[in-house]
């Protein structure tokens, strides 16, 4: 689902003009490297600023030969605060300089009201982690959906000799997600940190605890990545404990271990511990080519199931922790 408008300019407008206006709203200019007739340019805004756009915005400049310059504006169900309220500044300044009408889904010159106030930057910045986990583990998700795996030999259980079930193709294929889903995990811990990191108030800590390479700091110099980014890529966030030690560093009370030692399905192992056994399972296939013939598809599905889970115990945790409220509306 998508949020579109078309703005209809007067007659004596030009695309010169629209653009040095689009450019002062701050859209960049951007090619989707398709051929639409009559479209002149394609345009894109994302104000990274306190994690404001989650979808960003996108605009396309229409002119044929004899009619008005259109524009068309684009956001998708997934947009923030911020991109609906920088889509109706779009409408609004388009339509008082240059006169002319725009049509919404809201109707004829209507602007899109928005269904709550603007959330808190941590806020935001959380949800953006936890959004992205959700995108990234959608594609382990497709690809087990589409996969094929053909012939005796690619059975979904074991034959009872470890030598033919090395040579089990759905086996490998299963273990070659492993890292792929704590690459995802990690990643998420670290975009949270980083977030988290950049409105503590006991920051202190955490930045003398990191060390940074001369590569990072000229990073930091040319103002390509945040600060809060380089400090959080010295960290480990593979292990939960590891994990919860770096996060200790914000605050000793925000204790991430916890949520994960809570029982869950009256298991005798913890997600804390099963985690941490994943960990050492990902580092045998790394480093020494080690697959766990054990890890068939029901059992690959449940280690997915975990991670996602610990992943909303840890992403709810925080929110409490900082007091906001978790979005769970991917």
């Amino acid at each position: 689902m998508s949020y579109t408008s078309t703005s209809v300019l007067q007659h004596s407008t030009t695309v010169t003009q629209v653009r040095e206006i689009i450019d002062l709203l701050g859209y960049k200019q951007a090619s989707d490297g398709l051929k639409v007739p009559n479209r002149v340019a394609g345009f894109f805004w994302y104000d990274e600023t306190d994690y404001r756009s989650w979808s960003g915005v996108e605009l396309d400049i229409y002119k044929t030969p004899k009619g008005p310059v259109e524009v068309t504006t684009r956001s998708t169900a997934s947009r923030s605060y911020w991109d609906l309220t920088h889509q109706n500044r779009t409408l609004k300044l388009l339509r008082d300089l240059f006169g002319g009408h725009f049509e919404t889904d809201a109707g004829r010159n209507r602007y899109w009201r928005p269904d709550e106030p603007p959330p808190s930057p941590i806020s935001s910045g959380c949800y953006l982690a936890r959004w992205r986990f959700h995108n990234n583990f959608g594609r382990a998700k497709f690809y087990l959906m589409n996969r094929k795996l053909e012939g005796p030999i690619a059975r979904d259980s074991s034959t009872g000799f470890g030598f033919i079930d090395e040579m089990n193709p759905r086996l490998l294929s299963n273990n070659l997600l492993v890292p792929y889903m704590i690459a995802v995990w990690e990643e998420f811990f670290r975009a949270t940190f980083s977030v988290c990191l950049r409105y503590s108030k006991q920051r202190e800590t955490a930045l003398k605890r990191a060390k940074l390479s001369h590569a990072d700091l000229e990073k930091l110099a040319i103002g390509s990545v945040q600060v809060e980014r380089s400090v959080a890529e010295f960290f480990s966030f593979q292990r939960p404990s590891a994990i919860a030690e770096t996060f200790k560093l914000l605050d000793p009370k925000l204790d991430l271990a916890a949520p994960l030692r809570k029982p869950y399905r009256r298991r005798r192992v913890p997600l804390y511990d099963s985690i941490e056994a994943l960990v050492e399972q990902r580092n045998a296939l790394v480093h020494a080519g080690d697959i766990n013939l054990g890890l068939f598809d029901k059992q690959l599905e449940t280690t997915m199931t975990d991670l996602t889970e610990a992943i909303n115990r840890a992403y709810s945790y925080i929110a409490k922790h900082y007091r906001f409220d978790p979005n769970h509306d991917y």
